[in-house]
């Protein structure tokens, strides 16, 4: 896997990592359209991110659907 020197020097802050975890993390930091770039996005899908604290854990039919959490990121751009 060649590394980028972003992600390289990320993952030299994880020295006292084994090669696994480094591993794994490089395999994110170098996928999708941010891949090699350093920058990872992750969305908390189990977390009720989009109502906030008092609606954390009200039931939210369209978060079965997987794309929903998709269209949540694309929609604001």
């Amino acid at each position: 896997m060649t590394l980028t020197p972003q992600v390289k020097a990320i993952l030299d802050q994880y020295e006292s990592d084994n090669p696994g975890t480094k591993t794994n993390l490089a395999r994110f930091l170098n996928a999708g359209k941010l891949g090699g770039t350093g920058k990872l996005v992750i969305l908390p899908v189990d977390q009720g991110f989009e109502h906030g604290p008092a609606r954390s854990f009200a039931a939210n039919p369209a978060a079965y659907d997987p794309h929903y959490h998709f269209e949540l990121a694309i929609e604001p751009g």
